[in-house]
């Protein structure tokens, strides 16, 4: 049906998308064909006698010439008809007899269904049309106006609210807008704003709709006695919720243009909803972002201010244990020992607080140079010896290491990072185990240990800044595997964790090789406890 129409720029307020019968709108064009050639008739037979009955079927033509310009093709035939009735019966001899004598009146009482045929067919074929570019007239207005409404939306509820206002206007339907919760299922409960709430069939088939993305529900049967059309809102792949419209009266169904209508609100509500989405998000990075920058700062301040009191504090129980007058008693040199082992256990987390503050501020520039792979283990060694005391340790080297182009500070780091984490997680007694070797073009550092391993859930999340997994011992920072990735990934390598078969975990940093320089002498594999002197640890390492 045609739209309708109000106010100076013929925007629509009233679009109807369901049909009715034809009848009760044609009854008015019939009675007044009817009326317009009954009523030509009286002034006709006055002037019967002074022009003929071939004048007065003129003047009946005319007639049908002109309500051809406003009404349809049947009321166009219907006053064909009723006029060429009129005429044999009350111009042709013999008077009130239909009875047609000569081929001249024949071919005139003929004429009048052939004028009103092809006028008709000229004014529907003008009229459709006209009426179908009043209908896309105001099908982009509509569009227009929608589009406008959602660009100067400033929030998800005042979206939905101007999308249904709009809708309904275009379409005389109530509408209903379901949109996804937090955990990404459809909400069956409609969104504020919306005029319509679901009923329980309903509910499956959006449902459905929001799964499958596909609209459904546009047929009269679908939910007698009323009819409701689910549309997906489909933006970048995704389903973004779904639209519903409710017809109160039965309707056979939209046309093609009322269907491309109805999918380019669709495309533009889910757009806007997309549009809104990212805003929310960009919103929320931009939040994250800050206060990531001002704890960064905050920690990297409050690292280097707790460092100085620390230096003293350290400098403070190696002049303590120093004094012989008078003597310390055992008791005294166990609290000072206990006080400095806690003194280094804060320094070494503060130090990997500003390891972190300096990874994530993009400081870390690495300085590589040739380093011999067996000097970096042993000086590791060395360093996590204290550490590793209850522990026996098993360092296997490849023979014939080349020399590596890395940087040997921070791959010293990552290392000692990964032997205080197996040092921390794993029952004292327990091997661990430290190898070094040359594959497919790369070189792999191994720390291994037989400890409890990796809770398969802590897998993807086990190199994550302060992350520890459920059960892990009391003591940790959750930091020190986070320092290590971000030291070997700022050299172009990456850290893989994961569970040996038997039990405990294996940690494996992985680094190119480069241009690596092969050594006079090789490296043979060794096994040493961590209690025992290393005599290569005592060395300086070889770094060109």
């Amino acid at each position: 049906m045609p739209d309708q129409v109000s106010g100076a720029e013929g925007l629509p307020t009233g679009m109807r998308v369901v049909g009715g019968d034809d009848g009760p709108r044609f009854f008015p064009q019939f009675l007044l064909a009817a009326t317009v050639v009954v009523g030509i008739s009286l002034p006709a037979l006055l002037l019967n006698p002074l022009v003929g009955h071939r004048a007065i079927a003129l003047l009946y033509l005319l007639t049908v010439v002109f309500l051809a310009l406003f009404v349809e093709r049947g009321p166009t035939l219907f006053a064909a008809a009723l006029s060429a009735v009129l005429w044999d019966l009350l111009f042709l001899e013999p008077i009130g007899n239909l009875s047609i004598r000569n081929a001249e009146d024949a071919i005139m009482f003929g004429m009048y269904f052939v004028v009103a045929l092809v006028l008709g067919q000229l004014t529907a074929r003008i009229r459709a049309q006209e009426r179908s570019e009043h209908q896309r007239e105001a099908h982009a207005t509509a569009l227009y106006r929608l589009t406008r409404e959602l660009l100067e939306a400033t929030g998800r509820q005042h979206l939905v609210t101007q999308a249904v206002r709009e809708m309904e206007s275009a379409f005389s339907a109530r509408i209903v807008i379901l949109l996804p919760d937090s955990s990404g299922r459809l909400s069956l409960h409609a969104e504020n704003g919306s005029s319509y709430e679901l009923a329980g069939p309903e509910q499956s088939l959006a449902l459905r709709v929001f799964e499958q993305g596909q609209p459904a529900g546009d047929s009269p049967r679908a939910f007698p006695p009323a009819e409701t059309l689910f549309v997906p809102l489909l933006a970048g792949g995704d389903t973004l919720g779904v639209l519903g419209l409710h017809f109160e009266a039965a309707t056979s169904g939209l046309s093609a243009q009322q269907r491309q209508l109805l999918s380019a609100f669709a495309q533009q509500i889910a757009l806007a909803l997309d549009r809104q989405r990212l805003r929310e998000q960009s919103e929320q990075a931009r939040l994250l972002a800050e206060s990531e920058r001002l704890s960064r700062a905050l920690l990297n301040s409050v690292s280097h201010e707790i460092r100085t009191p620390l230096a003293a504090i350290k400098g403070a129980l190696d002049n303590l244990q120093e004094l012989t007058e008078p003597p310390l008693s055992a008791e005294q040199r166990s609290m000072l020992a206990e006080v400095g082992q806690a003194t280094d256990r804060l320094n070494r987390l503060i130090g990997k607080v500003l390891d972190i503050t300096r990874l994530e501020s993009g400081t870390v520039r690495p300085a590589p140079t040739l380093c011999d792979i067996t000097d970096l283990v042993h000086v590791v060694v060395k360093e996590a010896r204290p550490e590793l005391a209850n522990h026996r340790l098993e360092v296997a080297l490849a023979p014939n290491l080349p020399l590596v182009h890395m940087d040997f500070v921070l791959t010293q780091e990552a290392l000692k990072n990964l032997l205080s984490n197996a040092a921390l997680h794993t029952p004292p007694g327990t091997p661990v185990e430290i190898g070094g070797r040359i594959r497919d073009g790369r070189l792999l550092l191994t720390v291994a240990d037989r400890g409890p391993g990796i809770p398969p859930e802590s897998l993807s999340r086990l190199f994550d800044k302060f992350y520890r997994a459920p059960g892990a011992r009391t003591g940790g920072t959750g930091l020190g595997l986070s320092v290590a990735k971000g030291f070997v990934e700022a050299q172009g390598g990456w850290v893989v964790a994961e569970n040996r078969p038997g039990g405990g975990a294996l940690f494996t940093i992985i680094l190119p090789l480069g241009q690596a320089v092969p050594l006079a002498a090789g490296s043979a594999a060794r096994t040493e406890p961590a209690s025992q002197p290393l005599a290569a640890a005592q060395a300086q390492a070889r770094c060109e």
